[in-house]
């Protein structure tokens, strides 16, 4: 029978399994410090089974020093213990061959107990008492240490599937990190390529196919009768005279600025395409019809009455536009069709000037 202070030092290592939570570390060295309380112990230690070496996991008492050292699985009463799943008990290690005398003599283990710990009947480890002095245990004793191996045993149970849980949850949260990742990668990849398939390289404007695809919807919603808008087509008179003199890295740059100075003609909301070398498309909602279209032209041509400053050069450039107003059931490529012609008048007429529908507009 056990005694009452053996009963009670049960109970609060039952009691300290029950506030661990999930402290699989804190329970074990619990477990080795009441051990050295409830038997004539010196030392104990928890030694947990990892791959062929024994590890010592938890100590306390003369075992202390050890923590962490690993003894090989084969030729030690630990091993032994795990491998054949049996309490072993060595009253006098100095004269049992199952035991590693040399360790034993290290640690001060004349002396010695091991129980097996189980999970889920596989022994991973043995809890394991020690005497300096040869005969030091009793059968009350080794019934103890199997008492507290199978609270032992619980426990890791307990620990094991919460660690699976949370390596899961860990796993899976890193799996969602790296999906964000993915996804914030691929939609940077596809307003990249939206933006090679749909802007001009040069301008940063929208290309033919950009402009395209938006003035569907501009055409969509007039026909709801939502708005009115303007088609403006321009070129820069003697571009290609300006490409020969200074070369096409100058030509490059006076297009970018062409870009900017359209920019700044119309409103952000706009469409401003870049479909040719030097030619470039404008759609602009006005407010009324002709003269809010007239005053965006007017605009546009003003924008290029100021010398461009390109690399210390002051060019001087000019445009010509070409203008349409949408009309109930026009198409596209109707609008665009109109607008270039329209474009080709004015620029056979001199710089700087507008063409209304085929028709030039005296400024």
């Amino acid at each position: 029978m056990f005694k009452n202070r053996h009963f009670k030092v049960i109970m609060e290592v039952q009691q300290q399994m029950l506030l661990s939570n999930f402290d699989l570390k804190l329970f074990m060295q619990t477990i080795c410090d009441r051990m050295c309380l409830l038997t004539d112990a010196d030392g104990s230690t928890i030694e947990m089974l990892a791959g062929d070496e024994m590890v010592y996991a938890a100590v306390s008492g003369t075992l202390q020093p050890h923590l962490g050292i690993r003894l090989n699985k084969n030729g030690s009463l630990s091993g032994l213990c795990v491998t054949e799943k049996e309490i072993l008990y060595s009253p006098d290690t100095q004269a049992d061959d199952r035991v590693n005398k040399e360790a034993t003599k290290k640690v001060g283990a004349r002396c010695m107990v091991c129980v097996p710990l189980f999970e889920s009947n596989n022994a991973v480890g043995v809890l394991k008492v020690i005497s300096d002095r040869p005969d030091a245990f009793s059968s009350r004793d080794i019934e103890t240490l199997q008492l507290l191996s199978l609270a032992l045993g619980s426990e890791l149970g307990k620990q094991i599937n919460y660690d699976d849980k949370i390596r899961i949850l860990n796993d899976y949260e890193q799996l969602l990190v790296q999906l964000r990742a993915e996804i914030v990668r691929r939609e940077k990849l596809e307003s990249e390529l939206i933006q090679l398939t749909e802007r001009d390289i040069l301008t940063g404007l929208l290309n033919r196919r950009g402009f395209s695809e938006r003035i569907q919807d501009w055409i969509k919603r007039a026909n709801r009768e939502e708005g009115l808008f303007g088609v403006f087509y321009l070129d820069l008179n003697k571009f290609k005279h300006c490409n020969d003199t200074y070369g096409h890295e100058i030509g490059d740059l006076v297009l970018v600025e062409f870009a900017n100075r359209i920019r700044n003609a119309v409103s952000q909301s706009d469409l401003i395409a870049r479909v040719g070398g030097d030619e470039f498309v404008v759609a602009a909602w006005l407010e009324n019809d002709y003269d809010s279209l007239i005053h965006v032209a007017t605009r546009l041509i003003e924008q290029l009455e100021l010398p461009m400053t390109i690399k210390e050069l002051q060019l001087l450039m000019s445009t010509s536009v070409g203008c349409t107003l949408w009309a109930q059931g026009m198409t596209e490529l109707e609008l665009i069709r109109a607008a270039d012609q329209s474009m080709y008048l004015a620029k056979s007429n001199g710089t700087n000037r507008i063409a209304v529908n085929g028709e030039l507009l005296n400024l």
